[in-house]
């Protein structure tokens, strides 16, 4: 009688290779973490600009609409400032001072961008703003705006157009 004693359990070649894929499994998923990471701090710059950017946007628009803008034609679209007369705050000039959109009312500098993000470009078309010219006044914003923080710089481009409205004469 053969007394076999069987013994159960792993050969060292068998861990190696366990390891070595178990290695090449995690080194995958590590370096798609790691790109997923990236992705969403471009996202979360990208959103920060837009929001700043939009709200800007918005907030001159808002006001060039119900403005007066007075012979201030730029059809090339070189015009770095825009001054228009607000029916109640009067004359609001807009302009880019180093890398921030500043708003000037009343005597008063107005920050309009945040901190968090900067201008590398604002220019405004003005079509129409003639006393005798007869057409309705237009402004084209033209921006490029980035962000300041993050290991990653977006830029993003934005262009609006307004109409200015008289509405004493509309009425």
């Amino acid at each position: 009688m053969k007394n076999i004693q069987h013994q159960s359990g792993f050969t060292i070649v068998e861990v190696l290779v366990s390891a070595f894929v178990f290695s090449i499994i995690v080194i995958v998923v590590g370096g798609l973490f790691v790109q997923i990471l990236a992705a969403e701090r471009r996202a979360f710059a990208s959103q920060k600009i837009q929001e700043n950017g939009l709200f800007i946007m918005e907030f001159m628009s808002r006001e060039i609409r119900v403005g007066q803008i007075q012979n201030q034609d730029s059809p090339n679209c070189t015009a770095q400032s825009l001054t228009i007369v607000h029916p109640v705050n009067g004359p609001v000039t807009y302009l880019l001072t180093g890398d921030v959109l500043q708003r000037i009312a009343e005597g008063v500098t107005t920050d309009l961008s945040s901190s968090a993000v900067s201008f590398s470009r604002l220019n405004f078309c003005v079509m129409g703003s003639g006393p005798t010219d007869g057409q309705q006044a237009r402004v084209a914003i033209i921006a490029s705006i980035k962000n300041k923080t993050g290991k990653e710089i977006v830029t993003a481009n934005l262009e609006t157009t307004v109409s200015s409205r008289d509405v004493q004469t509309e009425f």
